[in-house]
């Protein structure tokens, strides 16, 4: 007697609606997913970036930044790649991490001037990795940058003025690159060539609109590369005259530039006299509010500058609102004893 045979169907549909069942959950969740990280992008580059550029407190601004851009590269995955706004992200991160290798730097003078070798030795290595954490997050901000919008340096793309900010910052990025990459010994391996394609790529944009920016750029690559500027024109007084375009825009990058140019090329001169300025420039022009970061990210780094400074001559940073003055000025007439001469404060 044969076995009686169940329908030829009763199997294979049963598990077929399993299957379905189970990819309609998995599909639903991708779907899910998708829009939450297309939501991701529009919030970040509508309202998280444009918030964190008029904020006030570059330490939230790293947090913001160093957690939430591991988190929005993840959704990459299931979308596209934000281009846009990982070029602000990576940027910030990376000023973060520039800012933690100058505090290394303090730390390296203080173990030299108490000649304690191993410390000092110990704080030179955490400095140059530091620097090399700058460098690859700057270096991809820029590669971002080049992702959304080309390799700058041949020819301009075609910017909405929405979209010039992005530019901008990943041109700064890529200069930043390429000098955090020196600081860490090339551990990162930063194109050489990047500081003259940003320096080209960044003229594409408006010089008085961008708080002279390009025009800081170019006389610092003039100041570095002299060959290279054009008969009879003087690179310092072009980047003096970025800084005061600065000071009016009330965005002082351009001072930072010149600061750093200044400090890289020995000019002593040239360096006071740009640090006491913008020191004046912080009384009396307030910061442009849709890129209040900016302005302050500028003065920390040019306040860095000043307390390495300090730390060579006296063993400590600059005093606190000391910024502009340095150790050697001559001393203000006072009327009375102040408790901190006493300390050295």
């Amino acid at each position: 007697m044969s076995a009686i045979r169940r329908p030829f169907s009763f199997w294979p549909v049963s598990r077929l609606l399993l299957i379905i069942t189970a990819l309609s959950f998995v599909s639903g969740c991708s779907t899910i997913y998708r829009t939450t990280g297309w939501f991701a992008y529009d919030f970040t580059e509508d309202y998280a970036i444009p918030y964190s550029l008029k904020g006030n407190d570059p330490q939230m601004a790293c947090g913001l930044a160093t957690a939430m851009t591991p988190a929005l590269m993840s959704f990459t995955e299931l979308t596209y790649t934000p281009d846009r706004a990982a070029v602000s992200m990576y940027m910030m991160a990376g000023s973060c991490a520039e800012e933690k290798a100058h505090e290394e730097a303090l730390s390296y003078l203080r173990a030299f001037k108490a000649q304690n070798v191993s410390e000092a030795k110990d704080a030179r290595i955490r400095e140059k990795r530091q620097f090399a954490v700058a460098a690859q997050r700057q270096y991809q901000a820029y590669r971002h940058m080049v992702a959304e919008f080309g390799e700058p340096g041949e020819s301009c793309p075609e910017l909405d003025r929405d979209q010039e900010i992005f530019w901008v910052l990943g041109s700064l990025a890529g200069m930043q690159a390429g000098m955090s990459d020196l600081r860490s010994q090339n551990s990162v391996n930063v194109p050489k060539d990047i500081a003259m394609k940003t320096v080209r790529g960044i003229q594409c944009v408006d010089n008085q609109r961008w708080w002279g920016l390009p025009q800081a750029l170019q006389a610092g690559l003039w100041v570095m590369m002299p060959d290279t500027a054009p008969q009879g024109m003087d690179p310092w007084q072009q980047l003096a005259d970025a800084s005061r375009l600065a000071n009016a825009s009330g965005v002082r990058m351009a001072h930072a530039i010149e600061v750093v140019i200044a400090d890289g090329s020995g000019n002593t001169a040239q360096l006071k006299d740009a640090i006491r300025r913008h020191a004046d420039s912080l009384q009396s022009v307030s910061p442009k509010a849709e890129y209040r970061m900016m302005d302050i990210m500028a003065s920390r780094q040019i306040l860095a500058v000043s307390d390495r400074l300090w730390t060579e001559a006296t063993g400590s940073r600059t005093p606190l609102g000391g910024l502009g003055t340095f150790w050697d000025d001559a001393p203000a007439a006072t009327g009375g004893l102040d408790i901190d001469d006493l300390l050295g404060e």
